[in-house]
């Protein structure tokens, strides 16, 4: 059995996530367009209509609210729950599939054969989920913003149609939006991407990119996780820092996510290689990135864990 722990540094997903399922429990008892930006690191171009989407990012098309979910969901938008299988039951939107981060891993980017694995193996679950290439698709998740990892995936695989719930599940039940506890079952298809190479950073690229002045490494983990170690010349901006501390989780401005990247050095004429432990909170930068548009985004999937799995390679502290 997979462990449930990712992410937050001494802390289990389900203390982290604790106070929104509580949230959601309650509810359960109670009842933007932008031609001239720069595609954000080689991402696939979107088809959503720029009216669904929320204004004021470089690439706004990236999310959705609640309230044009809603209107959505009628015109057959696929709705994915990126959430533990225990929330998805206790209520999620009606007619989303449920998948998790852990279904998504990609632990070991060092050789082509295991991302092809991974690859076939992600295309075969998205498959299962009756989901297709050419699918309108919207993903939420619980308030945890590991959402991003399946946003990041659908870019890689080159999927064009792929928004994520501003604020979860949270926003969408602070909106009166439905839940149910039913579950979906949807006929099998067959998914085939086209992969998009140029958002994936293997280790070698990393490696490669230490000392080099036009690549900035971000690590997203915890200040404590990076004073314990981390790539030579990487800065530190916590993925937490991308939204607002409040429940719902939404998206931090655009003009406050570009005041303190470009405060950590972390600017758009740069390439950027943002990691974390297995690559599922790096994620939440990467589609942070990609939103205030970031030209040249990769992520290193692989992160902390494969850097620090190869003894020669440096580590500083």
């Amino acid at each position: 059995m997979k462990s449930r722990t990712c992410s937050t540094a001494g802390m289990s997903r389900r203390a982290f996530l604790g106070g929104v399922a509580g949230f959601v429990a309650v509810s359960l008892i109670a009842c933007g367009g932008n031609e001239a930006a720069p595609m954000a690191s080689g991402s696939t171009a979107p088809s959503a209509s720029p009216s669904a989407s929320p204004v004021g990012y470089a690439r706004g098309d990236i999310l959705i609210d609640a309230q044009n979910l809603k209107q959505e969901i009628a015109g057959g938008v696929r709705v994915v729950a990126l959430t533990p299988r225990s929330e998805y039951d206790k209520g999620h939107i009606e007619g989303a599939v449920q998948i998790d981060w852990p279904d998504l891993e990609l632990s070991d980017t060092s050789s082509d054969a295991p991302v092809q694995q991974w690859r076939d193996a992600v295309q075969r679950k998205l498959g299962a989920l009756g989901l297709s290439a050419s699918d309108r698709i919207v993903i939420y998740d619980e308030g945890s913003l590991f959402v991003s990892r399946l946003w990041w995936v659908l870019d890689y695989l080159g999927h064009k149609d792929k928004r994520v719930l501003n604020g979860g599940l949270p926003a969408w039940v602070q909106t009166s939006g439905g839940i149910t506890t039913g579950s979906a079952n949807p006929a099998p298809v067959t998914y085939t991407g086209t992969p998009n190479p140029r958002v994936l950073a293997q280790l070698g690229a990393v490696r490669a990119a230490v000392g080099d002045s036009q690549v900035v490494l971000l690590d997203v983990r915890s200040p404590d996780e990076y004073r314990a170690g981390h790539i030579p010349g990487a800065v530190n901006v916590s993925y937490l820092q991308n939204a607002v501390e409040s429940t719902p989780k939404f998206w931090k401005s655009q003009a406050d996510l570009q005041r303190m990247y470009a405060a950590a050095g972390v600017v758009p004429e740069k390439k950027i290689i943002p990691y974390c432990s297995t690559g599922v909170r790096s994620a939440v930068t990467f589609l942070t990135l990609t939103l205030i548009g970031y030209p040249d985004v990769a992520l290193f999937s692989g992160s902390w864990a494969e850097w620090s799995a190869h003894p020669d390679l440096p580590v500083e502290k």
